[in-house]
Parts: structure tokens; C-alpha cells; sequence
């Protein structure tokens, strides 16, 4: 009988409650959006996962920093041994809440900033970049572990390295350079060409030896093409494997990106819902289909679930970004 090991980190998703409506939102979350979680409900899914193994969690949103209960949240994930890493626009983080984020033992602090002043405010809206830099300095003023995460879509992949300088000047402790998938709000027209994606992720690897006091992290199944040798994607997409997600709503998906119901946890516990789920088994045994299926990577990296899941309504499909499968059809 199949067994899946359990994932070592979730993303948690408390509430679709935001002050803001950022074009590329996963959540669909806005000012209107649910405020989902009671205190009490989210110890208990916190509870769940601990029981199951998982070690690291990270609480997102919506805007989690709108929650009045995060600093109490974070507490008490670290009282059950779990690492715990939020996100946020930056509107709501003052010095007073950075301060109580660090007493309770917060891991890291998560500032999404999306490009350039003029890219992030078009993406994110008018003022919102010098709200996420102000929330930047205040994290790192009191000590807070802090990462930029740059979503790279069509529209500003080329500010990769003006983000990169961006860090660096700002002195934080790690940027992440997330994949854009077209889910929630995010429109399939801002997806990465094929090609763009790759020399993203070239500039990418040439930056770690460019900046090596800064933790560089990227979420891409397909840097194990570009350094196979190298422990940069952690054997490939790991979508259902190490990583899941649960929604404001108590689906459980098996990522932040991936928007399929493996069950709901009003109707079963997390460890029941993963260890039943016959897409967690499809996902362990990498039954990936078209390009990803012949290609000498299938188990470094495996091809994105969850962009195959957003373009073609079929989580084995063919990672629709990937180059090495687009130069092919090309030859």
C-alpha cells in the first residue's frame, strides 16, 4: 500500500482579508475578502499539521498582519517546535508590531516587492513601493530575519537585477524569486516565455556568487537543468511531496499555487486528507505526462505542477514554461 510521506512545510493561508488587490493575487484577496480563521480553529490546524511532521509554516494571506491574533498564532506554532515565516505588503508592520513578531518568535519576514517604484505601484497600487521598503527598514531595525520576494512575470522579469542591487543596498537577509503561475487573479498573458524564463534563472545563479552574504531562494522546478550538481530546487517540484498548502477555506493543496482540493479539513484531519489523497500518490510517483515525461530531468525536476494545472486543467501535463521542451518543439 502507498504511503506518502507527510510535507515539512505548509503554507497557511489565514484569512482572504487585504488592503490591497494586487493584480497577480493567488487568493483573489481584497478589502471584501473572507476573514477565515477563528484563533481557536487555527491552533487546532496548527495542531494537525504538527502531528504529522510538518516543521516549518509559513502564514499568508489576504494580509496576515491584519489579523490581530498573528503574534499569538506565531507563539504558538513555535511552541509546538515549528519554524514559522509570514508575509506581508508592508502597510501594516510599525515598529511595535515588528518588535512583537520578534519576541514570539518569528523565523522570518517576507516584504513582497515586485519590481521598481513605477512596476510594484502598477502592480500593487500608488504608494504601495515605499510602504514595502519603509516595512523593510522597520524589520530589519529590530532584528527580524528579512526577505524580498520578486514575482517575476512578463511584465517586469527584466527588473531582476535592479531588484537584486534593490537588496543589496537594503541589506536584508535572503531574496526569493518567485514563479509567476496564472491562478486567482494572476492572467495567463503575464506568464514567462519559455526562453525569458531560462534567462531568468541564469541571472539567477550568477547572482549567488554576486551577492554571498544574501540567502538567495527561487521557486522553480527547473533549475535542476542549469545545476544538476548543485542543491538549488531540492529534486525538483515539490508540490505534494515536501510542500503543501491549506486555503482560507480548509482545502488542502498541494501548494500555495495549486489550487486542488485534496479534501477540506471541516470534513477530515490534514493527515488524513494527504495520506487518502490519490493525487498525493500520482504526484510521489511522478506519472508527469508530454515533454516531462521522456525528459532526463523527470526526477530532478519533474516540471511544474502547478503552472500544468493552471494552463491546461491537468496536473500531469507538460510544464507549459519549460524551455527544454519548448526548444525542442522549436527544432
Amino acid at each position: 500500500m502507498f504511503k506518502p510521506s507527510y510535507p515539512l512545510h505548509v503554507v497557511f493561508i489565514l484569512s482572504n482579508h487585504c488592503n490591497l488587490s494586487c493584480i497577480h493575487c493567488s487568493s483573489n484577496a481584497d478589502k471584501e475578502g473572507d476573514k477565515g480563521y477563528t484563533t481557536n480553529r487555527a491552533k487546532e490546524i496548527l495542531w494537525q499539521m504538527n502531528d504529522v511532521g510538518v516543521v516549518d509554516v509559513a502564514f499568508s494571506g489576504g494580509e496576515p498582519l491584519l489579523r490581530r491574533d498573528l503574534i499569538e498564532l506565531v507563539a504558538y506554532a513555535r511552541s509546538l517546535n515549528m519554524t514559522v515565516g509570514t508575509s506581508t505588503n508592508g502597510y501594516p508592520l510599525t515598529e511595535k508590531t515588528a518588535d512583537k513578531l520578534k519576541q514570539a518568535g518569528l523565523s522570518r519576514l517576507q516584504v513582497s516587492i515586485d519590481g521598481t517604484q513605477e512596476a510594484h505601484n502598477a502592480i500593487r497600487g500608488p504608494g504601495s513601493f515605499q510602504k514595502a521598503l519603509e516595512a523593510v527598514k522597520i524589520a530589519l531595525e529590530v532584528g527580524l530575519k528579512t526577505h524580498i520576494c520578486f514575482t517575476a512575470m512578463r511584465r517586469n522579469a527584466h527588473l531582476l537585477p535592479d531588484m537584486l542591487e534593490l537588496c543589496a543596498q537594503l541589506g536584508v537577509d535572503g531574496f526569493n524569486l518567485s514563479q509567476f503561475i496564472p491562478t486567482g487573479r494572476g492572467a495567463l498573458s503575464d506568464g514567462l516565455e519559455p526562453d525569458t524564463a531560462h534567462a531568468l534563472l541564469q541571472t539567477w545563479l550568477a547572482a549567488k556568487a554576486d551577492y554571498p552574504d544574501m540567502y538567495l531562494s527561487a521557486h522553480s522546478s527547473g533549475l535542476a537543468s542549469l545545476a544538476p550538481d548543485a542543491d538549488a530546487c531540492r529534486g525538483g517540484c515539490q508540490a505534494g511531496i515536501s510542500i503543501a498548502c491549506v486555503t482560507a477555506e480548509g482545502d488542502v493543496t498541494p501548494c500555495v499555487m495549486f489550487p486542488l482540493s485534496l479534501g477540506n479539513l471541516k470534513d477530515a484531519p490534514f493527515g488524513e486528507i494527504w495520506s487518502n489523497s490519490s493525487h498525493i500518490k500520482a504526484l510521489h510517483q511522478r506519472d508527469v505526462k508530454g515533454g516531462c515525461a521522456s525528459c532526463s530531468f523527470k526526477w530532478e525536476c519533474g516540471g511544474c505542477r502547478a503552472a500544468a494545472w493552471a494552463v491546461d486543467q491537468d496536473m500531469m501535463a507538460e510544464d507549459p514554461y519549460c524551455w527544454l521542451i519548448h526548444d525542442k518543439l522549436s527544432a
